[in-house]
Formats: structure tokens, sequence, C-alpha cells
């Protein structure tokens, strides 16, 4: 068969294009292919009904058209929904349930996932809704900023333990003060798995959870430090999976694992205890007897080194290396007179992996045969490395080969490059500076950085020379980031030490940073910069500017004068004032 050298899209088959639909966004789809032929109508709708419909990071004028123009049309077919109000798509939550009928067509939705709401009265809107999500199974609500009354707490909560469908719940709150959760007074029995983050509870608020909770199978959370040999006052048998943050492990939380008989997978992020490995063995025999996975992430203070070396021997039993082949890697340092260790299971199957080190001679050890096993550290996706010069041989041999975000202190050694030997799936990267490195290493090594990347897309500079963040448009070359997620503000804006006057706003947009951006954070001192950012960015999706002024007699807005011009030209959000300053979110109508 001759080759032609083309190939019609339509010849492909369904497997295929629906294969190479799940690397395309939402709006890319709808706007590509709906509406092309019932064919691929059909097979969006297909999509849909398999990986629901996203709308993070997605430009305003498509957002109002999918949902005036292509929601009417499939949303009965949607299984799956996700909305955001982050810095790209501010108010996008809300805006969507002004929409009195806004779920009334999704008739097949079981998942629906919303981030970074930070309004209360959102979430009063969002309640309003639960009538029409009878058939949830999945509800995320994730990283929300909210300022909870009491009884507002109660009610939501309530609510959502109310869903009669609901199997999985992940609730992500930043609260002012950890008592504003609240903890349902009604029982759901249809929860089974539930992971509640930046909360920490008392003895008694989880007792509550768990008796609200009945049939609960897999918990995530965090507990606060448990009373010296608190008990537990019932057998939590349903329970089989358990991963927990706590800052000190007692015996009363040793106590909680004793009345979860059906555990078989219990992992830890814990700092003080007092156990080792003799202890561990005699209590999983004794009372966890069907635990087949455990795994942990220890950070504790030792007085001496011989008592390092004796936790690490405590862990070379056959129970740990034959019988489970549970192997556990040490890694210590002195600073202070004091050894810190860190001491985590292997393989290391955390999120993330924290590296710093406090003297020039940090130890390793591993209960492996082998100290090269298990030196692939694939489960990291974020990296936080605040080291600079100083040399540790462990760090020769791991490799992290998934890290999609990077926290990093300038100057960083040439071991950074090393445990990162791909930098091509890097999204995230968080630099900062140290005041009495030279300007000049630091922006050869930031740019040095950006230039190994091919998919970032995310750059904040956070603690740097503030004399020279206005010009790094001039200095830092990013022909390799495609779409730019930029942060100039963050860490310091409250310091009114990064303000940009309209000479530099005019050499940003000047620089190649002004045709790459897509959101914008960044401190103003004149109004008059903010609509020339916005017209100078041909690709900016979304703004979130400090505006403060630069003289104290220069002409600084009321609130009043802001809100008008706000609704003059673009769709904008007025969000927190700090003194001196006022702070806006703009989603452009791009």
């Amino acid at each position: 068969m001759e080759y032609t050298g083309t190939m019609n899209l339509e010849q492909l088959s369904n497997e295929l294009l629906l294969n190479l639909f799940e690397y395309l966004q939402s709006v890319h789809l709808l706007r590509a292919f709906y509406q092309l032929n019932s064919r691929f109508n059909g097979l969006i709708i297909t999509h849909f009904q398999n990986h629901g419909l996203d709308f993070q990071s997605i430009p305003k004028n498509d957002f109002n058209t999918i949902c005036q123009q292509n929601l009417p049309l499939i949303a009965d077919h949607i299984t799956a929904l996700r909305l955001s109000d982050d810095d790209d798509t501010p108010e996008e939550i809300d805006i969507f349930l002004s929409n009195p009928r806004a779920f009334h067509r999704f008739t097949q939705l079981k998942s629906l996932s919303l981030y970074h709401i930070s309004s209360i009265e959102t979430l009063k809107k969002l309640v309003k809704h639960f009538a029409h999500l009878q058939h949830l199974t999945h509800f995320d609500l994730i990283d929300c900023h909210v300022v909870f009354q009491h009884k507002t707490s109660r009610y939501l909560i309530n609510r959502i333990w109310r869903l009669p469908k609901l199997t999985h719940c992940h609730l992500d709150f930043h609260f002012q003060y950890n008592s504003d959760f609240t903890i349902p007074n009604i029982r759901s029995k249809s929860i089974e798995h539930l992971w509640i983050e930046n909360i920490v509870f008392a003895f008694n608020g989880l007792n509550r959870l768990f008796r609200s909770t009945p049939n609960i199978r897999h918990l995530i959370a965090s507990i606060d430090q448990m009373p010296e040999n608190q008990q537990f006052p019932f057998f939590i048998e349903s329970i089989s999976s358990l991963r927990l943050i706590v800052d000190h492990l007692t015996s009363g939380t040793i106590n909680l694992f004793k009345n979860m008989p059906n555990l078989t997978s219990l992992i830890l992020q814990t700092g003080k205890h007092n156990m080792n490995g003799h202890r561990w063995e005699q209590f999983i025999i004794d009372y966890l007897p069907k635990l087949k996975i455990f795994r942990f992430w220890m950070f504790f203070i030792a007085d001496t080194e011989e008592e390092v070396n004796e936790i690490i021997d405590s862990y070379r039993t056959p129970f740990w290396l034959i019988h489970h082949q549970w192997f556990i890697r040490c890694h210590w340092a002195l600073t202070d007179d004091k050894i810190m260790v860190y001491l985590h299971t292997l393989p290391y199957i955390f999120s993330f992996y924290t590296y710093a080190i406090w003297n020039s001679n940090p130890r390793t050890k591993s209960t492996c045969s082998d100290e090269n096993n298990y030196l692939c550290y694939n489960h990291p996706t974020k990296l936080i490395y605040s080291r600079s010069s100083l040399y540790d041989s462990l760090l020769d041999h791991i490799c992290f080969h998934n890290i999609r975000r990077l926290e990093v202190s300038i100057p960083y050694s040439a071991q950074l490059l090393s445990i990162l030997p791909r930098l091509d799936r890097l999204i995230s990267l968080d630099v900062d500076s140290k005041s009495d490195i030279d300007a000049n290493i630091a922006l050869l090594q930031l740019n040095d950085l950006i230039s190994k990347t091919s998919r970032l897309h995310s750059l904040t500079i956070g603690h740097w020379d503030a004399s020279i963040i206005q010009d790094l448009p001039l200095h830092i070359n990013i022909s390799s980031i495609h779409r730019l997620r930029l942060d100039l503000q963050s860490y310091h804006y409250l310091k009114r030490d990064r303000c940009f006057n309209s000479e530099q706003c005019t050499a940003l947009l000047r620089s190649s940073w002004a045709k790459q951006c897509e959101v914008l954070q960044i401190v103003v001192n004149d109004r008059s910069m903010i609509d020339d950012i916005i017209n100078g960015m041909p690709h900016l999706k979304a703004l979130k500017v400090v505006l403060q002024p630069g003289r104290s007699d220069d002409y600084f807005p009321t609130r009043e004068d802001m809100i008008t011009w706000m609704t003059s030209n673009y769709s904008r959000t007025y969000t927190e004032n700090l003194d001196g300053t006022e702070t806006i979110r703009f989603w452009i109508r791009k």
C-alpha cells in the first residue's frame, strides 16, 4: 500500500480519537469538534461521560460560550464537573451558580469538584443547589479560604453528609480557626472514603466524626496530640485504610490503631514518637494482624548518633526484612548539638520530598541489603530544595523522575540537576534568592533552570532582592515557556518593595514575557497601567493586581471610584483590601 503522506482525521478509529481527546482541554475539544458532524458529537459525548467537563483555566468568553451554547445540549450526558475560583478564573463558580437552574440539566452528574472558593456567599449559593445533586457519589471542595460563622459551617457540612449517594468526599478548608470546622450531627451511611485537609481533629472531634460516618473505610486526616493512655470508647471495624498526619505520636494515638482490627493499610506522617522497629513489630503482631501496607515519614530529634543507629537496627529483624520486606532509610545531621533525623519507609510513596541539611556532614543508612535499591523516587511530584553548596553523597544517587512542582533557593549546587535528570515534566517553579548572593549568579542559575524545561507554565518569584525584581523580564529568557503564569507579587507585596512604576511596566510590556503571559500577578502604582497591561499582553486571560500609590500625595481612588471603573471595561472582581492598597482580580474577555 502506497503511503500518500496525508490522512483525513475522520479515517481514524473511534478508539484512537477518544484517546486523542484525553490530551485536549474541554474548551478546545468543544471549539474544534462539536457540531462538526453526528459522529464527532457522539464521540465528544462519550468523552464527557468518561472524563467529565473541566472549566479550570478557561478564558471568560469561552466559558460564556460553552455555558450558553454547548451546555444545554450536552449537560445531561456529563458525569463529572470541575469549576474553579482561582486567580485564573475569578468568580467562575459564583457566575455559574448565579443561574438558579445551574444543575437542573445535569441529570447524570456523579462527581463535582470546586476549587479556591473564598466567598461564604458562594458556598451559600452552592447549598441551595444540593437538592439537584442527589446522584453525586464524589464531592470535592479544594483549597477553600472562607471565614465561617459556626452556624453556616454546621449547615454546610450537614448538607454534604445528607447527600444520599455520596461515597467519596474530599474537604480542603483553610479556616481562620480550627474550631470553625463543625463535625456533622447527622449520620451518613453512604460515605466510605473521606479526606479532610488542614483541619486538626482532637480526640472528641475524631470520636464524633467516626460516629457520624459509621461505614467509613478509607480516611485521610490530621489529628492533634492524643493524651497519653487515651482510650477509644468503641471499635471502628469498617475502616481498612488510614492515612494520618500527627505531630506527636503518643500512646493515645497507638490506642486508636488498636481499635481498628481490620486495618490493612496504615500510612503515617509524624514527628516526635516513642516507637521503634521492635515496638512496631510487636504492636502489629498483637493488634493489626491484617496489615499489608505500612508506610511512614518521621522527622524528629535524637540525642546521640548511637541512638540513631539503635533505631535503624531495630528495623533489621526478620519481621521487617524477610516476612514483610518493609525497608527504611534514615537521613540525619548534627545541628545546635542536636541530631535532626529524617526516617522513612522504602519505596518512598509520598507526593512531596523536602530536602534541607544543617551541616557539611550529613549521614544516610538503609536497611536494604543493597544501599542502591530504591534510589528512584518516582512518587514525589513536589520537591522543596533549600540547600546551596553543601555536599551529600546520597544525593549523588537518588533521582526524582516525576517532579512537577519545584521550590528552590538560589544559589543551588550542581547536585540539584543530578537528582533531577529530566525537567520536561516540571510545570511550576517557585524560586527565591538570598539577599547576599550576587545578582548575576542568581540570574544565571534561574535562566539555566528555565532553559531546561519544556512544559513550565507557572513561575513564582519568591524572596528576592527587590531592587532587581523589575528588571527580571530584561534578563530572563523564557522562550521555552509557551504558556506563562507569572507571579511577581507573592510573599512580598505586603512589604511594598515590588511596585512597578510606569517605566518599569512599559519595559515589561516590551519583553518576551508580555507575549507569552496568560496569567499575571503584579503590584503597580498607577491605575492607568492596568489598562496598558491588559491591552499590551495579547494572550492574557487573567490579572491580579495590587494597586498602591507611589507617593503620599498621589491620587488614590475611593472604593466607589474603583467599583465604577471596574465595571466599565472588563470582567473584574473586587477582592481584599490592605491598608493603602486595592487588590483587583480580572478575568479577561479573551
